[in-house]
């Protein structure tokens, strides 16, 4: 299949199921006459976009990208540092890993006052707030992906008199590469949910916030507006995290350049008997 057909399949593919799922959801909120503060329309969505866009979404939207990008960087130093110590410190595995997962069974809403309360009313709480809802999933993945190297080739880097630090760098981090992008592809996501969540408590800027204001005075269609904000931001982030997984590990989407019919072709042994192959060869 021609490469530049297939790219454009896979562009078309989703933006085609896109478009049918609007245009069901504009017939059925008209066949059925929803009311638009339950249930708006796409069109209308589409009009609150542009008319509360620039005025009011995009300069809340900055606030939140401010804390999405923020707490996304905290996240992963934490779950850098986290994942190193787990993996090389027994005793703080034993100790400290219970703690981290039981951590996450705490609902973030009920974090969130206590927060405010210890750093006040500022972004700081809900910094902190992002990189609680986004550490976990990549300090998972971190540290499975540096546990995931063969037992032999720790043995043979040894007795290359390899260092801990040589060894990390150049045999457990290469490794856990595929397993890392996975957790900040997951990471991003979480990002951007932590940074919303974190805005209804304690704040008066941001799409969270916005989110919520517009929740009370029943403006529907500016929420879903905000929504499409949030989730074009969550998308672009993932979007970048996967174009440095592409530009950090290009042996994983390398293409093989050798047809599959001419691959097998040459796999194929010569079957040519050996005495034939003397006869012709000798002109016997």
């Amino acid at each position: 299949m021609n490469p530049s057909r297939s790219r454009f399949r896979d562009i078309a593919s989703p933006l085609l199921l896109m478009a049918l799922v609007l245009a069901a959801w504009e017939g059925a909120v008209h066949l059925f006459q929803i009311q638009p503060y339950v249930l708006p329309p796409p069109s209308m969505v589409v009009r609150s976009l542009v008319a509360d866009g620039p005025k009011v979404i995009f300069p809340q939207l900055g606030v939140t990208l401010f804390e999405i990008l923020c707490g996304y960087a905290l996240a992963i130093v934490v779950a850098f540092i986290l994942s190193i110590l787990i993996v090389y410190w027994s005793a703080f595995r034993r100790g400290v890993l219970p703690l981290i997962v039981a951590s996450q069974t705490i609902p973030v809403i009920a974090i969130a006052p206590v927060l405010v309360i210890w750093f006040g009313y500022n972004a700081t709480p809900r910094i902190i707030i992002t990189a609680i809802v986004a550490f976990f999933p990549l300090t998972v993945a971190i540290v499975t992906g540096l546990q995931s190297v063969d037992p032999l080739f720790i043995d043979f880097f040894k007795t290359l008199r390899a260092t801990s630090v040589q060894a990390f760098f150049k045999l457990r981090f290469p490794i856990a590469l595929p397993n890392i992008f996975g957790g900040l592809k997951v990471a991003a996501t979480l990002a951007v949910v932590g940074a919303t969540i974190s805005e209804w408590v304690g704040a008066s800027r941001g799409l969270g916030y916005l989110i919520a204001q517009d929740t009370q005075q029943l403006n529907t269609a500016r929420v879903f507006a905000s929504l499409v904000i949030l989730g074009l931001c969550g998308m672009a982030l993932f979007g970048i995290v996967s174009l440095i997984e592409r530009i950090s590990m290009p042996w994983t989407h390398a293409q093989p350049r050798i047809r599959p019919q001419k691959a097998a072709q040459q796999a194929v042994p010569d079957r040519t008997p050996t005495t034939s192959r003397h006869r012709v060869g000798t002109g016997v």
